[in-house]
């Protein structure tokens, strides 16, 4: 019990010594400011910064030494992509999962109702060969 009350008396001494020093030590403390002694008006603040380019300009697809060829096509491919019931008439090639883009010379195979386009003939036969392996392959998800 002796020890106890020596801790507490021990305690508050180092606390009354401490704490004036503390007070002139730390920063000044400023007024206490209420509503009527603010300045009712908004204060006036920076606006944020504006972004002059949201990003930078997209890269060309070719480079400026190449010229592009213009893709030319025939009465027969406009024909056939007037028929398809979709647009853009780009496809991908079940086989290597290459994009394809639709004409009437593009290899074409039908399998339960439904039409595959190819890249080459190739890869058409590859697929009529065994075309359940393809449709379960990694590109079916696609």
């Amino acid at each position: 019990m002796r020890h106890f009350l020596a801790l507490i008396l021990l305690s508050l001494a180092c606390s009354r010594a401490s704490t004036p020093a503390a007070r002139t030590a730390g920063p000044q403390v400023s007024q206490m400011q209420t509503i009527e002694s603010v300045d009712p008006r908004p204060k006036v603040i920076d606006p944020p910064p504006m972004l002059s380019d949201e990003a930078p300009p997209p890269k060309p697809k070719v480079q400026p030494w190449e010229t592009p060829t213009p893709i030319v096509l025939s009465p027969e491919d406009e024909k056939l992509r007037a028929s398809l019931p979709f647009s853009p008439a780009i496809a991908m090639d079940p086989v290597d999962g290459s994009k394809i883009s639709m004409r009437a010379t593009t290899p074409t195979f039908e399998y339960k109702g439904r039409i595959y386009y190819f890249s080459s003939e190739a890869n058409k036969s590859a697929f009529a060969a065994s075309p359940q392996q393809y449709l379960t392959g990694r590109f079916t998800n696609l």
